[in-house]
């Protein structure tokens, strides 16, 4: 192998690891502001929530996590006691 493809290769590689790391700040980065708007976003949803079924904070589990391509993921889990009865609902889907 010629200094100029081993230079090249180096330079290749060299490359790979600075994408490499830039990734990992971004997404270490991403993952750091999902802990700040947790409660926040809990806290709204709750509200939705209380409007239809008994629901309690402790009730309704939420997290925010980054995938590896930089993406948020949301779960949300709630343990609803029962439904509210309503008198009727307006049936309306965005399609």
């Amino acid at each position: 192998m010629g200094k100029m493809e081993e230079g090249d290769n180096m330079k290749n590689s060299m490359q790979l690891v600075c994408n490499n790391r830039l990734k990992s700040v971004l997404v270490q980065d991403k993952q750091s502001n999902p802990v700040k708007i947790v409660n926040v976003l809990k806290s709204e949803i709750l509200y939705t929530l209380k409007n239809y079924m008994e629901i309690t904070a402790s009730d309704l589990f939420l997290n925010i996590t980054v995938d590896e391509y930089g993406y948020y993921v949301l779960d949300i889990e709630a343990r609803v006691r029962r439904l509210k009865t309503v008198g009727s609902f307006n049936e309306k889907y965005d399609e």
